[in-house]
């Protein structure tokens, strides 16, 4: 693996990725299968997955190639249909949400040689992201990116470059629209003073997909 999280090129293949995906894989199937209803037995996977670092809240289904590259600091959130290339380091910070549908892709391949291309050559580049991120759904980070803490990344959105703390990006590619500065609560507003209350996980029915809620109607008790 130390080839591959060089930075440098490389044609894929070995045995120690192959089987480290294959563990993964399996770990997979049986996080996102419809028949797992035991948030234990969820837990003991997502470690299986993610070996480092805390654990996030995941909504499945989730995709991950290896996830020993990948650690996440305390209270990250992965909505559904999230995946992960983790062929060089992802690192995460507290906090960080990802909405559905989001890719973090560290592997690259040629662009301009067009027979390295096709011979399969890639190279894979760490990707780096701070405490306190959003990301809106569909949103994607390519290989090589660092994002500092308090960013928020707009849904669709394509990161290339590195982003600065306490900003809004968005657009395709990501570009900056403006500084996010805390705004002070109102003097009559109620300040949370508890931690952001934990989903529970949602139990799958027949088809696979967690239930849905019923919709409040918005009206006072």
């Amino acid at each position: 693996m130390a080839h591959i999280r060089s930075g440098r090129w490389y044609l894929p293949g070995g045995e120690e990725p192959s089987a480290c995906s294959a563990e993964v894989c399996r770990a997979l199937r049986e996080l996102n299968g419809p028949a797992l209803t035991d948030p234990q037995r969820s837990a003991e996977l997502l470690r299986e997955i993610f070996p480092q670092g805390e654990l996030p809240e995941v909504f499945a289904p989730l995709y991950v190639e290896l996830g020993a590259n990948t650690e996440f600091g305390p209270g990250c959130f992965l909505n559904f249909n999230c995946v992960i290339l983790d062929l060089a380091d992802i690192n995460i910070g507290a906090r960080t949400l990802f909405g559905p549908g989001c890719q973090l892709i560290t592997v690259e391949h040629p662009v301009t040689d067009h027979a390295r291309r096709a011979q399969g050559w890639e190279r894979a580049r760490p990707i780096t992201i701070g405490e306190d991120c959003w990301f809106g759904a569909g949103a994607m980070v390519m290989p090589g990116v660092s994002i500092g803490d308090r960013v928020v990344v707009a849904a669709g959105s394509v990161v290339t470059r590195d982003v600065p703390s306490d900003t809004l990006v968005a657009g395709v590619p990501a570009a900056r629209k403006r500084e996010l500065i805390d705004v002070p609560p109102a003097p009559n507003a109620q300040q949370q003073t508890t931690p952001r209350p934990r989903r529970a996980w949602p139990p799958p029915t027949s088809t696979g997909r967690a239930e849905a809620p019923a919709p409040s109607r918005g009206l006072p008790p």
